[in-house]
């Protein structure tokens, strides 16, 4: 409980900084490993959802995650030490996790709305 406490404030203190430091080159910025996250998660649950043995989900998810960093022109490597970097880098981290949540909230919020609107339709 006390570390949780303890990453909480370190989160909260990092991301009440207004200092927006650029990464050291080579590392890719946190918009990027953001959106690329954010895919990642999504991919993650849906092949969660297709209940494959464990061998099977591993393939498919490597499969797809390699599909990833080739959509968003990423190196699997560099991300790698991109993430590495962040993780020493509060603030960076901070706004990654940031950038993440609200785009996947905003992503469940539209499916809601587009559900909600297929219902309507077809009610009438």
């Amino acid at each position: 409980m006390k570390k949780l406490f303890l990453i909480l404030i370190l989160v909260t203190l990092g991301a009440c900084s207004n200092e927006d430091k650029k990464p050291p080159k080579g590392i890719y910025d946190t918009q990027q490993i953001a959106v690329f996250l954010k895919d990642l998660y999504i991919l993650e649950m849906k092949v969660k959802e297709l209940r494959l043995s464990e061998d099977s989900t591993k393939k498919v998810f490597a499969y797809y995650e390699q599909e990833l960093y080739k959509k968003h022109n990423l190196s699997d490597s560099i991300y790698h030490e991109s993430f590495k970097h962040y993780i020493n880098d509060i603030q960076g981290l901070s706004k990654i996790y940031e950038i993440v949540v609200d785009s996947l909230s905003l992503e469940e919020r539209i499916e809601t709305v587009m559900d909600t609107t297929e219902n309507d339709l077809q009610q009438e």
